[in-house]
Formats: structure tokens, sequence, C-alpha cells
């Protein structure tokens, strides 16, 4: 059964973006159509290329595969154009990501912004560490599992994050991410966004359940399995 294609990313446009095997500055994010097994598993591909390569209208199919009847709306992408921007991340506070005193710093600035502001008022883990939405790089979030240890299976070195895709690019606990034309300024939360669907969700994708997906890679080389995690 032919994958479907999620999305596909060039180094010349994200800077951020680790070098693959062999130099490769294109990849590739692909996943199978229908779950596995009695859980339900969904299961992924990063395929790795040189854009020159796939460039060469020579080298596309003339007739495309057809995407099979599937079950869910959301297991197929809307077809979108990435517009990429670079921000800078920090780390999930949480168990060992961050030391003791300095997540106890964060907890009693949140704990005053709320007391003086109300439950709205922007908090470190949704409006200043991590963005909602599809990344290259960064730091993972850790809102359902908790922080794990990420570890290569083929040299045992602790991965990177290569990328990280959500099927909701903002949400109720994110207002400081939403872009300012997406967003009412007289407002807060959930309610300030505007643009419907189209703009919360453009990919149509949910990854688990309402999980970001997590692709691992590892730093020491490219070309050993990289790793997927629901979170």
């Amino acid at each position: 059964m032919p994958l479907v294609g999620l999305a596909q990313f060039f180094r010349r446009d994200i800077p951020g973006l680790a070098c693959g095997p062999g130099g490769a500055d294109l990849v590739q994010l692909f996943h199978c159509p229908f779950t596995h097994g009695m859980h339900l598993e969904r299961r992924y591909r990063l395929r790795w290329r040189q854009a020159r390569h796939t460039e060469d209208v020579g080298r596309f199919l003339v007739t495309p595969p057809e995407v099979p009847l599937l079950r869910w709306e959301h297991e197929l992408p809307e077809p979108c154009v990435l517009h990429p921007e670079e921000v800078d991340t920090y780390p999930w506070a949480e168990d060992d990501t961050l030391p003791a005193s300095l997540i106890a710093r964060i907890d009693a600035w949140e704990d005053a912004q709320a007391a003086e502001h109300g439950p709205d008022t922007p908090s470190y883990q949704d409006d200043l560490s991590i963005p909602p939405g599809w990344r290259v790089g960064g730091y993972p979030s850790w809102a359902s599992t908790g922080p794990m240890a990420v570890d290569c299976a083929s040299c045992a070195t602790p991965m990177r994050l290569l990328l990280a895709a959500e099927g909701y690019e903002m949400d109720a606990g994110s207002h400081s991410w939403v872009p300012l034309e997406d967003r009412d300024p007289a407002l807060r939360g959930k309610a300030s966004i505007r643009g419907g669907r189209s703009v919360v969700q453009p990919t149509r994708l949910r990854f688990g359940r309402d999980r970001d997906l997590h692709v691992f890679a590892c730093p020491a080389d490219p070309g050993h399995p990289p790793r997927w995690l629901l979170a």
C-alpha cells in the first residue's frame, strides 16, 4: 500500500534542519494510511534525499498513487504551504530537564502571575518555552508523558529532536503564539483566535489522542534509524 506523504522540508528553507546521511538536504515524512495490531499502531517512515534529484521532472511518476478509502478525515493531510519562522525555544520545565531551583522559580513566577492577573495570564510552558504546531529542532514537549530519555538504538547516544508535528497550530493555552493576523488583540486565549478550523488546524492531521509526534535523530550518525514518540 503506498504511504501517504505528510511533509517535506528543505535545508535551504530551514537552516536549523539537521543534515541527513551523505549530506542529504531534504527530509520527507510519510505514514501508512492504516493502523496495525491490537493497539492500532500508526507506522511512519522518514526518507532523506538529495534535493537536486527530487527536482528532476523526469523522475516524477506520471500517475501519482491513489489514496485508499480512509476511515477518518484526519488520516489524510490537507495540502498546504509552510512559512517557516525561526524562534527560540526553551526546555520543558519538569523533573531534571532544568535545575530544580530554576523550576521552583518558574513555578513561583507563574503562581504570582495567576494571582495578580487571573487564569489567562501567560505561563512558561504554554507561552514561553515551546510553540504549538509543526517544529524543526528545538526541544520536545512532554505534556502527555512527562520527560523521557530517548537514546539511539544503534549506539546509545542521546538523540536530538529532528522534528515535531502537532494537529493544532494554536490552542486555548498558547495565546502568545497566535499570529497577530489570526487573533483579536482585545481578547485572550481560545476566544481570540479568528479564522476557524483552517487557521487552528491547517493540516487536518491528528496524532494519537491529540498528542505531538516527535521524531528523534542520532547526532552521532544521521544514518542510524530514527525514533518516534507520541508525547
